[in-house]
């Protein structure tokens, strides 16, 4: 033993102690502490590992769930978005964003205040993004992209992705979304409303708290805000409540009241302007009833499939409740309103397919996976014929853009033009076409107008009464009137028909899709 050892072995005193000497210091060895947010990792085990897997892959499937539907949608209003013309309705949306803010104001005063606030988001929008047929058709695209996303919710909410995809999925196949996705009017958007407000109730079914309730009232007034027609939706939701939780309605009326409240000036104001904006609209017969079976989904096959789907899809369960009232309530409402009233058009309850398509999903979810890829195939199938239709000038009552191409084809300078005011429809709108469609330059010169359309709150222009006056020694002159006449000049309003009767020949007449198109020359031109 070496000498350094030997000296830290116990040493006895002389007087009998023990003396353990202490290690000699030879240096100081830190220990480092470990850091704060240093964590130990273990292995995770096989079972914990399978339900990570389990999580990533229910997480993506509730992703595919509103996705796909989303983008299915997306893919099928786009294709063929801006090939029809925009027909009258969308020409009076195109019409008021061309007014100055204050004119709008005056405009909304007079007629259409149920759907002001559409023509102010399309007025801020049009400032963005312009006014072409595209930009004024995109908001409607992007509305029932979402509103298809949040149909694949509600399924996912109802019990599982496999609900959501398959419900999602047939609301975007359906050539009735695409219609309405590629028009400049707000069903779309009140469409999208609609499926927020039902996804919301779901939630309120499940547990109510005050900002599921808050967020249902704000929902319901966006709905309103967009069609005032479209609040039968709540007779629906309200019917669900009844039937599935009735110690809720106390909480849900107040909620559905809230949403109401912002939306009473508009309510006082339309009914003042009743008259002028549905009045043309005739009562519901037994000839709207069958429309509505052959027309409704886009087409007879897809919308007999669909129904006959949704039918068997009935039971006593949460969903399948709340979707056949949202898919019959609001359908059945306005279907009776309108006998005594002039109020039913199929697209003012375009929404209702929301429930239905939920009602195909929770069917389709419970029969296996071949039976719902075979059933989803057949859908595809049976709507395609519906696309096709769509997608035609025909299906929107009138080809604009077939007038155009026939004035601009035969126009020539110092040609003019005479509308007919009156015409079975909104005949008040003719000059929209000619105004969005031709540049000034390349236009015939309105011979009769004294007042702009949408000047000073009226919306129709005014015309001068003296017509023999106004025409002058005008060598050729355009017609245009909506609908189809034999004869151009039958019915023409005022005292247009005698003097053009008088001073000129029919050279040429063409019927277009909802149109009549005449060229007339002067009769002593020769």
């Amino acid at each position: 033993m070496n000498r350094a050892a030997r000296s830290q072995l116990p040493v006895a005193t002389p007087n009998g102690e023990v003396h353990i000497p202490l290690p000699r210091r030879v240096g100081l060895v830190e220990t480092p502490e470990p850091a704060a947010d240093a964590t130990i990792l273990l292995p995770k085990s096989p079972t914990e590992e399978e339900a990570e897997r389990r999580q990533r892959r229910a997480a993506w499937q509730r992703r595919i769930a509103w996705g796909a539907p989303a983008l299915v949608t997306l893919v099928l209003c786009v294709i063929g978005l801006t090939g029809p013309g925009l027909w009258a309705d969308e020409l009076a949306t195109w019409g008021i964003t061309t007014v100055s803010w204050s004119e709008l104001w005056r405009q909304l005063d007079g007629t259409d205040a149920t759907i002001g606030p559409y023509y102010v988001l399309i007025r801020v929008w049009t400032i963005a993004f312009g006014d072409s047929d595209l930009s004024l058709r995109l908001p409607s695209v992007l509305a029932m992209v979402g509103a298809a996303a949040v149909v694949g919710r509600i399924g996912t909410r109802l019990g599982s992705h496999q609900i959501g995809l398959l419900a999602g999925l047939t609301f975007a196949i359906l050539p009735i979304t695409t219609r309405f996705g590629q028009e400049a009017r707000p069903y779309a958007l009140a469409t999208l409303a609609a499926a927020v407000a039902t996804l919301l109730l779901l939630r309120m079914l499940e547990r109510f708290t005050l900002g599921i309730a808050l967020m249902y009232a704000a929902a319901v007034a966006a709905l309103g805000l967009m069609h005032l027609v479209a609040l039968l939706l709540l007779a629906a939701h309200g019917l669900a409540v009844l039937l599935m939780k009735p110690k809720l309605l106390w909480r849900w009326t107040p909620s559905a009241i809230a949403g109401l409240i912002p939306l009473l000036p508009i309510i006082l104001i339309g009914r003042r302007q009743q008259g002028t904006q549905i009045g043309w609209i005739p009562f519901t017969d037994l000839h709207q009833v069958e429309a509505y079976a052959l027309e409704f989904f886009g087409g007879a096959l897809i919308g007999g499939a669909v129904l006959a789907l949704g039918v068997a899809a009935i039971s006593r369960e949460r969903g399948a409740v709340v979707a056949i009232s949202l898919g019959v309530v609001p359908v059945g409402l306005l279907m009776a309103l309108g006998s005594v009233t002039h109020i039913w058009q199929q697209r003012y309850v375009l929404y209702t397919i929301v429930g239905w398509a939920v009602l195909v999903g929770l069917l389709l979810a419970k029969r296996g996976l071949l039976a719902a890829i075979s059933a989803m195939v057949a859908l595809v199938v049976l709507a395609l014929p519906g696309h096709a239709e769509v997608r035609k000038s025909s299906f929107r009552y009138q080809d604009t853009k077939a007038v155009v191409a026939l004035i601009e084809r035969d126009y020539r300078p110092g040609d003019g033009i005479v509308y007919g005011l009156k015409d079975r429809g909104p005949g008040v709108l003719n000059r929209d076409i000619i105004a969005h469609y031709l540049p000034a330059d390349r236009r015939p010169t309105d011979l009769l107008m004294d007042r702009p359309m949408r000047t000073d709150g009226w919306m129709v222009a005014s015309e001068h009464q003296d017509v023999a006056a106004r025409l002058g020694e005008t060598q050729r002159l355009w017609v245009l009137r909506l609908g189809e006449y034999g004869d151009p000049l039958d019915d023409l309003d005022g005292a247009k028909k005698d003097v053009l009767k008088e001073r000129y020949d029919v050279t040429e007449s063409w019927w277009t899709t909802g149109y009549t198109v005449a060229l007339l020359t002067r009769k002593d031109s020769a």
